[in-house]
Formats: C-alpha cells, sequence, structure tokens
C-alpha cells in the first residue's frame, strides 16, 4: 500500500472516530440528565456511610434518609426511582441521617451534645457513625466549630463520590461506544477497505477531515463553550443554593420555642434572620431551575452541531449505517469468516470511539501534519525532477 494512501487512511479512521466520539458524549450527557446519574451515585454515597459492613450497600437505609423532609424537597426530576437530591449540603446530609435516629426531637440541631447522643445511636460500625461522633468531640461543644469541621469532612467525600460517579461513566461510555458502534455499522474493517479501492470517497473524507485540522482546537471544530459556561453556571448555582439551603436549616424560626434563637446562639450558633434566608433560598432555587433550563437548551444546540458534522461525514459516499437486510444477513451468517472480520471491525471501532473526542482530534491533527508535510516533500521532489 502507498504511503500517502496508508496516511489518508488514519486521516479518514481519525475522522470517523472524532465525529461517533462526538456523538456517544452527547448521547452520555442525555442519559446522565434524563436518568438523573449523579442522584444515584450521591445515593451509593450515602449508602456506604450508613453501611456496618463495607461490601454491602445498605440501600434501604440511603432511601430513606434521601426521602426525609429536610432531604427530599430538593430532589430533580429522572427515571424510574431517580427524584432524588443531586447535591446536598453537609449540614443537611447530616439532618437527613440523624432525623431517623429513635428520640430525635427537632430541637437538636441546635445543640452539639444532643446531635453526638443521636450519633451514637446509629448503627455500630456505620462510618457516618464514627465520623460524627469524632466530630463533635473535636468541636468541643461548639457548634459553629462542628459546623465548620463537618463541612471540611464532607469536601473530601464529595471528592471520593466524584471518582466513583466519573469511573462509572468511563464504563458507561466504553457501553455506548460498543451501541453507537453496531447501531451504526462503523466497522473499522470496512471503511479501512472502502477507502483503499475508493479514491474518490477517500479523496472527499481526507477534505473533510483537512478542514476538520485546520482547527486550532477541538473547541473551533465543535464548539462546547456554550454549554460548557452553561453547565458551570448550573453548577455554581447549585452550589450556592446548597449554601443557602444549609444555613436556613440551621437558622431558628422566630417564635419557635423548640429551636428559638437563645437556644440555639448559647451553644455557638450565629445570630441569623431566618426570613431573610428564606427569600435567598427561594431566589437560589429560581436561579437554579433558569439555569438548568439554560443548560438544556446549549446541549440541545450542541448536539444539532453534532449532528451537522455527522451528516457531513456522511455525504462524503463512506459507507457508514447498515443497508436493507445487511444486519440480518450478518446476524444470520454470524459463524463465518466475513461475519467474524465485521465483528472485529466493530469491536476496534467501539474502542477507538471510547477513547473519546479530544484524543481523537490531537491524532487527526497530528496525521494531518505528518500528510502535509509528505505532500509538500513530495512536490519540491516533482518539482526538482521538472527542472
Amino acid at each position: 500500500m502507498d504511503f500517502f494512501v496508508a496516511l489518508d487512511i488514519l486521516l479518514g479512521l481519525s475522522l470517523v472516530y472524532l465525529v461517533f466520539a462526538l456523538v456517544v458524549s452527547s448521547i452520555n450527557e442525555f442519559i446522565a440528565a434524563f436518568a438523573s446519574s449523579r442522584a444515584r451515585w450521591l445515593r451509593r454515597g450515602v449508602a456506604s456511610l450508613l453501611s456496618a459492613d463495607p461490601k454491602a450497600l445498605n440501600m434501604p437505609e440511603a432511601k430513606s434518609v434521601l426521602d426525609s423532609p429536610y432531604v427530599s424537597y430538593l430532589g430533580t426530576a429522572g427515571i424510574g426511582n431517580t427524584f432524588k437530591a443531586s447535591y446536598v449540603s453537609a449540614w443537611t446530609l447530616m439532618q437527613g441521617v440523624l432525623s431517623r435516629v429513635e428520640g430525635f426531637k427537632e430541637d437538636a440541631f441546635a445543640r452539639v451534645g444532643e446531635i453526638r447522643a443521636l450519633a451514637e445511636k446509629l448503627p455500630a460500625q456505620s462510618p457516618i457513625r464514627s465520623v460524627l461522633i469524632d466530630l463533635c468531640a473535636r468541636a468541643n461543644g461548639d457548634l459553629a466549630s462542628f459546623q465548620k469541621l463537618l463541612d471540611g469532612w464532607f469536601a473530601t467525600f464529595e471528592t471520593q463520590l466524584t471518582a466513583w460517579y466519573r469511573q462509572k461513566t468511563h464504563y458507561v461510555l466504553v457501553g455506548l461506544s460498543f451501541l453507537v458502534a453496531v447501531a451504526m455499522n462503523v466497522d473499522t474493517v470496512g471503511i479501512v477497505r472502502q477507502l483503499s479501492a475508493d479514491p474518490k470517497v477517500r479523496n472527499a473524507v481526507v477534505e473533510e477531515a483537512m478542514k476538520a485540522a485546520d482547527k486550532k482546537t477541538i473547541e473551533g471544530y465543535i464548539d462546547f463553550t456554550p454549554r460548557d459556561k452553561a453547565r458551570d453556571a448550573f453548577e455554581t448555582a447549585s452550589s450556592v443554593f446548597k449554601t443557602a439551603e444549609a444555613a436556613l436549616a440551621n437558622c431558628p424560626k422566630p417564635g419557635d420555642k423548640t429551636t428559638s434563637g437563645t437556644a440555639a446562639q448559647e451553644h455557638g450558633a450565629p445570630v441569623c434572620d431566618h426570613v431573610e434566608l428564606e427569600k435567598q433560598l427561594k431566589k437560589a432555587q429560581s436561579d437554579r431551575s433558569l439555569r438548568r433550563d439554560e443548560l438544556q437548551t446549549q446541549q440541545d444546540a450542541l448536539d444539532q452541531r453534532i449532528k451537522g458534522r455527522a451528516d457531513a461525514l456522511s455525504n462524503t459516499g463512506l459507507h457508514i449505517g447498515w443497508d436493507k437486510n445487511e444486519f440480518t444477513e450478518w446476524h444470520e451468517s454470524f459463524w463465518t469468516w466475513p461475519s467474524f472480520t465485521k465483528l472485529v471491525g466493530l469491536l476496534v471501532s467501539a474502542f477507538a470511539i471510547a477513547l473519546g473526542a479530544p484524543f481523537w482530534f490531537n491524532m487527526l491533527k497530528s496525521v494531518a501534519s505528518m500528510r502535509s508535510v509528505g505532500v509538500n516533500a513530495g512536490e519540491k521532489k516533482d518539482e526538482g525532477k521538472a527542472k
């Protein structure tokens, strides 16, 4: 095979993998939003805190915590049993956990001593029990100090939860890559054969690839910036909401004798304005809702841009997708050599797509650079011969 033909084929494959990696990323974003994936992982994280046995997650207890009135109103819609909170503050989580304990009283959160008494009634060996008892001891009866320590511990817990979520997301991306490769018949072996045998299609694909390579960054090829800004704004709004919600939860209601400001302040709680905090919480909740809507709008716009790139690739004449009866014929003759090579081609495509769009954009630019150098060198050589 000619060296330049080989480079063109590699360039074409890089473009195919780039486009379908973007498709997979878009599908994953949709699933994460629709199924409320982060809410599921928060539930698993809470279950790990409540489980005496680290090998067995106590999901029923986690559900009970997230269903408590201290947490349930934070829920976001998803499918199935996913109308659950995706983000909670440390104080809210503690309230949800301790409100289930026998002997709980609503004014317990105004005193570190009562928080510890409730924590001691949690299941022995459960991580949350050990954590709360330790934090209460270190706070030495000061409620403000306890809150600060609780927030510090919770930040570490959230970091670990995020790491679990990202690892799970990677597995999901691999699975989605395989489904997309099969559904769209992204057969690496077949693509290599077509690009090797059909110069017209190869040249059309190379032209699209070189257009993509002309962009300095992947954002120039597919503009993620509006979606990413919208997502950052939503996450910031969610963080502000968590802070406002925690502040209100720790602020006594006016005239409430059981959780009076006097009792709370005697144990280190700062002076607060319950009415003002309620206004701040409503404003934060409204802002979070607006930011969520804007994020969805920007995600839809990004999906359309990705679709445009996929359509441009399809217009080159590259064989992507199944012809009529092609899938049935492949399935019925599954144990033959041609079917085996197609399966290999689909698997190779799936694992390649799972590497992600940034990887394949960088690969595309590298191959395009090599090709440009080779073409220029060849042209100079031809000019020398002509002289």
